[in-house]
């Protein structure tokens, strides 16, 4: 068999495995709450807009940043006053990280 013939083959194969594959569904979890279970981090260099991962060793999360532009321009105002010496308050709103379970 020619390396073509092969990889018609094997393309063959894979269309009529791929539908039997079924995506499951979970919750997603915030990494505060992954954490407190046992999952540990792990980098994940950005790829697919993600910020890390989250692992218990047999499952895994990838963690995206699940900000507001309020909750942003709020830190950015109280973190400036803070520089300028001007800081009336230093509670300003925590930073949501959202994981997704994959498979």
């Amino acid at each position: 068999m020619n390396q073509t013939s092969w990889i018609s083959a094997a393309l063959v194969c894979m269309a009529s495995v791929a539908p039997a594959l079924q995506r499951g569904e979970s919750d997603y979890m915030f990494s505060s709450d992954l954490l407190a279970v046992g999952f540990a981090p792990f980098g994940t260099g950005g790829a697919g807009n993600t910020l890390y991962g989250m692992t218990d060793g047999s499952d895994i999360y990838l963690c995206f940043l699940f900000d507001t532009p309020e909750d942003q321009a709020a830190r950015q105002t109280a973190l400036l006053a803070e520089l300028a010496g001007e800081a009336a308050d230093r509670t300003i709103p925590n930073i949501p990280v959202v994981c997704v379970m994959t498979q």
